[in-house]
């Protein structure tokens, strides 16, 4: 019977987001539990880091939190979601926004609508998942701060969740609110094991404005493995065939990821992932991709450093994840053959990092 339930709210909650509900039609439906939690801001754009990051947490609530009644809100419907949740929530609700990696101005259109969120349910508990900052030292970027700070401090009840040492340094100083620490939610899931045989190189890399990699050294690396026999092959974690433009993250007329297909879209890239022999990238969560399937990875940064923060938080020991500052193809081409030669036995658990996350929903 508990199972029915849970299945019927996962239908209410995908209908809400199609828009065949309004929330309230979805709230009145609700059973009459003691907890709910509502995500703000998940995504329904092309960015499969962002995707596995909405997909991780639905999991990780229905894994360590199965009592919890768990409602997606896409971020394309926070003001409606907004006005109609005020009049309608209980005092034992919790408000969550999703994680990933655009707490900042680089992406002002993901910090208005947290900016909404935080400032309005200030008499609830509020969780912002594990989360990078960066906000530019520049007039235009400072200006940006002052306004997350005044929206972010308005919420007595919020706890920022960073994902990396950097960040979490920057919010406890940068902001009055609570602040605790655990690695990408991404992290969290547990793919199924895959015994496909491997073979050939997978470039995972940027093109927007995190990317710091050039080019050219991407042609000539890639054309130094291709003199020792390495078949190369270029991808993203930008779905191309989602989006009118495929150089950008959220390109503005592209065709919607549904949640309902979150999981096959990522099972996809990890299949892929799975049948390359090493990977080289500059995406955070193509760098947690491979950790999850234990694909040999040499990890270049992103413009604001959270890729290397993250590798040297939490993969540093995983002797099949190495991060370089290498620009010379004649130097990354030997370390990219020498990590194809790794044995790789165990999936690291970094169950133990949510610990603190999970005594806060428990408060």
């Amino acid at each position: 019977m508990a199972i029915k339930r849970a299945i019927n709210i996962d239908n209410l909650d995908f209908a809400y987001t199609l828009g065949q509900i309004s929330l309230t039609e979805l709230i009145k439906q609700l059973p009459e539990e003691p907890r709910r939690f509502y995500m703000f801001g998940v995504p329904d754009y092309n960015n499969l880091g962002d995707q596995a990051v909405a997909y991780a947490e639905k999991a990780f609530f229905k894994r360590v939190f199965p009592e919890i009644t768990y409602i997606e809100i896409l971020e394309s419907q926070t003001d409606d979601a907004i006005k109609e949740l005020v009049p309608m929530l209980r005092e034992s609700d919790m408000i969550g926004y999703t994680g990933g990696g655009n707490i900042g101005n680089t992406y002002l259109d993901h910090e208005e609508p947290r900016r909404k969120v935080f400032s309005t349910f200030v008499n609830n508990k509020t969780i912002s998942f594990p989360q990078s900052v960066n906000f530019e030292d520049t007039e235009q970027g400072q200006e940006e701060l002052r306004k997350s700070q005044e929206a972010y401090n308005k919420n007595p009840n919020l706890t920022l969740v960073a994902r990396e040492t950097q960040s979490l340094d920057y919010f406890k100083k940068n902001f009055d609110v609570d602040v605790i620490y655990t690695s990408d939610i991404v992290a969290s899931l547990k793919p199924d094991p895959s015994d496909v045989e491997r073979d050939g190189i997978l470039f995972i890399m940027r093109q927007d404005t995190e990317k710091v990699i050039n080019p050219e050294l991407l042609e000539r690396l890639s054309y130094k493995l291709n003199n020792v026999g390495d078949d190369v092959e270029q991808t993203d974690t930008v779905l191309p065939f989602k989006a009118s433009d495929s150089n950008a993250d959220t390109a503005a007329n592209l065709d919607e990821v549904r949640i309902s297909e979150r999981g096959w879209l990522i099972e996809r890239k990890l299949e892929e992932i799975k049948a390359s022999e090493a990977v080289v990238t500059d995406r955070l969560h193509g760098m947690i991709f491979c950790v999850l399937t234990k694909t040999p990875c040499l990890v270049f940064d992103n413009s604001y450093g959270k890729a290397s923060a993250s590798y040297y938080n939490w993969f540093e020991d995983l002797d099949y994840i190495q991060h370089t500052t290498e620009k010379d193809p004649d130097k990354l081409a030997p370390m990219i053959e020498g990590l194809k030669g790794y044995e790789h036995s165990y999936l690291h658990d970094f169950s133990h990092s949510y610990d603190e996350l999970i005594d806060l929903i428990k408060k």
